[in-house]
């Protein structure tokens, strides 16, 4: 897909990424999975947290014996620690040609926010892969630590929409590789029609899905393009330019579509309990970020 040749500028400003670096991401019930993370596990092994003490079992390792509860109780007893792990973060973005309509760009909001959510789990001691799809799909590759940030916010800076390539192309890339219990999550229109077939093969595979649906003003609303004939492009030339007459039955018809499309989403993705949100192209990533994520519990 094409990249900006300049260095890009930053995506987020300086103020929120300080304000993220405190923050993590929540996770329903995708688990945290090996590495060296800041999410406790139900694993016990070697640590700095003290959780429990249990019997001494052949092949324990001495140095974890606790000589005082061992003398008081006559028996050798061994402390147990929490294992600190880190959870899987799979973000994917769509920077396809659909990306690129609206006033503002949908794909201006769908970068930020994959940047501050990418961010977020960076600081977090997570594993982020994020992967764009458009003309053709891209990766970054695996990160974890937040030193990594600069390298993952310059490349999603320099992306720019263009190409065809579906969700369900790019998910079949991604999420395959994805463990299972990974958190999932799906930035962009979602006005494929296949797109709900490939939100249900993340879920199938275990992984849990957050969804965020970035519309423009105008796909949520066409009544803002005026009245009479109006001439529409398909942004990804498969289908061409159709005319159409905006009169009120045409305008009440497309809400209706609308409404049951975005619907059938939203019942697809909590089905399996995941969850769907869906934005504006024209509010800010700030805004977002503190009234929904923050208040809804997608990042506390």
């Amino acid at each position: 897909m094409p990249h900006a040749p300049a260095p890009p500028t930053s995506l987020l400003p300086p103020a929120l990424l300080q304000e993220l670096a405190r923050r993590r991401l929540v996770a329903r019930f995708a688990r945290a999975q090996g590495g060296a993370g800041e999410r406790p596990s139900r694993a016990r092994g070697p640590g700095v947290e003290f959780a429990d003490h249990r019997p001494y079992q052949p092949g324990d390792d001495i140095r974890a014996l606790d000589a005082q509860v061992t003398a008081r109780l006559g028996v050798p007893v061994v402390r147990e620690y929490v294992v600190m792990q880190q959870l899987p973060v799979l973000i994917v973005l769509d920077a396809s040609a659909s990306m690129g309509v609206g006033q503002p760009q949908k794909f201006v909001l769908a970068r930020q926010l994959a940047a501050a959510l990418a961010f977020v789990a960076l600081s977090g001691g997570d594993l982020v892969q994020v992967v764009a799809f458009g003309e053709g799909v891209h990766s970054l590759g695996r990160m974890q630590g937040v030193n990594r940030a600069t390298e993952l916010l310059g490349w999603l800076g320099r992306l720019r929409p263009g190409g065809p390539v579906t969700l369900q192309g790019a998910q079949g890339h991604a999420s395959a590789r994805a463990p299972k219990g990974a958190l999932v999550i799906l930035i962009g229109d979602f006005l494929g029609e296949r797109d709900p077939q490939a939100i249900q093969a993340v879920q199938a595979r275990g992984q849990e899905v957050l969804a965020l649906q970035v519309l423009s003003p105008d796909e949520l609303d066409p009544a803002r393009l005026g009245r009479g004939l109006t001439r529409l492009e398909d942004a990804e030339g498969a289908a061409g330019s159709v005319t159409v007459n905006l009169d009120a039955a045409t305008l009440s018809a497309y809400r209706q579509a609308l409404s049951g499309w975005n619907d059938a989403l939203r019942q697809t993705v909590t089905r399996h309990q995941g969850r769907f949100f869906q934005l504006r192209s024209d509010q800010r990533a700030g805004d977002i970020l503190r009234r929904e994520f923050f208040r809804q519990g997608v990042i506390q």
